[in-house]
């Protein structure tokens, strides 16, 4: 009866990290950074990349790696926090998913002044390189 229990406790929550994976893959074009948290799409699904910051894309693969503006590196997902590590840095940089859906990403990271990070959904398939 204890395995039962436990299979039924661990497949859900195995799934919702699966899931939340899944939903990450894909290339992001960067739209803009904004302060503080923000966890609702709804008022920036109009906005179009005219940042200071620059352009860019972030791409994620179904293999924990991802890219970004000629960067490398592995990523994982743990309690809805991407855990970034680049190929060519020893931190790891950490960020709160705040939203994730088939067309919107919202990253919101913690270190230094509190921000959130506001991606697009890339519509063409990316090769990885």
């Amino acid at each position: 009866m204890f395995k039962i229990k436990s299979i039924l406790f661990y497949f859900p929550l195995l799934f919702a990290v699966s899931c939340s994976s899944n939903k990450l893959s894909g290339s992001w074009e960067f739209i803009d950074i904004y302060d503080g948290e923000i966890s609702n799409t709804d008022t920036l699904k109009n906005k179009t990349n005219n940042s200071r910051c620059g352009t860019g894309v972030l791409t994620f693969y179904q293999d924990k790696t991802f890219s970004s503006m000629g960067n490398n590196g592995i990523y994982q997902i743990e309690n809805n926090l991407l855990k970034m590590k680049y190929n060519d840095d020893e931190n790891i940089t950490t960020m709160k998913i705040s939203s994730v859906s088939k067309n919107y990403l919202l990253l919101f990271s913690m270190a230094g002044s509190p921000k959130t990070w506001f991606y697009k959904k890339v519509k063409r398939i990316e090769n990885k390189k």
